[in-house]
């Protein structure tokens, strides 16, 4: 970074988190915290009109998402830095959110030291997850649950198959054939033994697919 000082702005719908947030930062050297935004039209404008270079963004907005906030806050400021700052600790949406392109995910439980080291590992050009997402990340590798064996694309197809959705349907979506729907399907239902689109939602519901 150019200069020592972390230009910060923290985007939340919850006032309580942000004056906590302000005020932790506050006490820290070298970090400065440009504004506060409880909207995405207000995070937008903040990242428009000042100098940014971290942002602390709440990935689960009542307006907008924060996976559709990151990439438009991204493709304003392209040298942005996001931290995720999330309640979220289901693996998928963890892996969709960096995807998307956060430099870091911190739970909202984590310590405060964890928010500051995360700041300071982005505004570096790093990538930082919490502790406790490493440590699940690990086991997931060690100890591998069905969900575990789906790959992007076939979490998509149940997304949409829970959602009552035809092949075709599903197919028009993604831009792929109904055929390559069916097979996907199969798998699909193998790798989570399950045989129905009802079983398939019982299978979505208890692993936070929807």
């Amino acid at each position: 970074m150019i200069s020592d000082t972390i230009n910060i702005i923290i985007i939340d719908d919850h006032q309580i988190l942000i004056d906590g947030v302000v005020e932790l930062l506050n006490h820290k050297k070298n970090f400065h915290v440009v504004g506060t935004a409880s909207g995405y039209q207000r995070a937008l404008d903040l990242i428009s009109n000042h100098k940014v270079d971290v942002a602390i963004c709440d990935v689960n907005m009542p307006q907008m998402r924060g996976t559709e906030l990151i990439p438009k806050l991204k493709s304003i400021n392209s040298n942005l830095r996001i931290v995720a700052l999330s309640m979220h600790e289901e693996k998928h949406v963890i892996k969709e959110v960096l995807k998307l392109g956060a430099d870091g995910y911190v739970l909202k439980r984590s310590t405060h030291n964890e928010l500051v080291d995360a700041i300071k590992a982005v505004s570096n050009g790093q990538t930082f997850v919490s502790d406790a997402i490493t440590e699940m990340l690990v086991d997931e590798i060690k100890n591998p649950t069905p969900i575990d064996h789906l790959s992007e694309r076939e979490i998509e197809i149940i997304k949409l198959i829970v959602q009552e959705r035809t092949n075709r349907q599903i197919g028009d979506e993604l831009c792929i054939s109904e055929k390559t729907v069916e097979t996907h399907k199969r798998n699909i239902f193998r790798k989570t033994n399950t045989s129905s689109a009802v079983g398939l939602t019982k299978f979505a519901l208890s692993h936070n697919l929807v």
